[in-house]
């Protein structure tokens, strides 16, 4: 019911579109872009029933690494924010929780290569470079499917070269995508 009514609200509304980059498809791969691009300013992306802005805001050096500073706006005054950088082809996220660095992802691994984070929280699996998701907005084909799997749950997460995450499912149901539409 909740994608009905988000896909009759965004057929009616004049709605601020949002660009990938100058001339890109919002749903179209960029076929010698990065699955973990980070140069992207700015995304929607929903996540279950909310939503949340990711935006570039700044370069910070922790531990004598550089890192760009993404800020995730939930609104109401809830931001958080994250600390990733690229190193030879591998990205990694700092996490201030813990003060460590984790990879997020290289673009050496292959099909089936597992890793965990620096807490040991979570393992990544990559379980796919032809995966399939179907949002709201797009159906997409070929993408990274990187699982993650913590205590509690296991994510799914689809990125499209060039775009980054598209996605996530929960047990193949889709629980969070991208959005072209920057207001409702």
């Amino acid at each position: 019911m909740k994608k009905v009514i988000l896909i009759i609200l965004l057929s009616i509304s004049t709605s601020i579109y949002s660009q990938i980059n100058e001339g890109q498809n919002f749903c179209t791969p960029t076929k010698d872009g990065d699955y973990f691009p980070l140069s992207i300013n700015k995304k929607r992306i929903l996540w279950q029933d909310r939503s949340y802005f990711e935006t570039i805001n700044d370069t910070v050096v922790i531990n004598e690494n550089k890192y760009i500073e993404y800020l995730q706006d939930w609104g109401e005054n809830n931001v958080s924010k994250m600390y990733l950088r690229e190193e030879n082809g591998v990205v990694y996220e700092f996490k201030e929780d813990d003060g460590k660095e984790t990879i997020r992802y290289d673009k050496n691994f292959k099909k089936g290569h597992t890793w965990k984070t620096a807490k040991g929280d979570c393992v990544y699996k990559i379980i796919s470079f032809k995966g399939k998701l179907k949002t709201p907005f797009c159906e997409y084909e070929n993408l990274l499917v990187i699982e993650a799997k913590f205590k509690d749950v296991t994510f799914d997460f689809y990125y499209l070269q060039g775009h980054g995450y598209v996605g996530a499912t929960v047990k193949d149901k889709i629980m969070s995508c991208v959005s072209p539409v920057w207001n409702d």
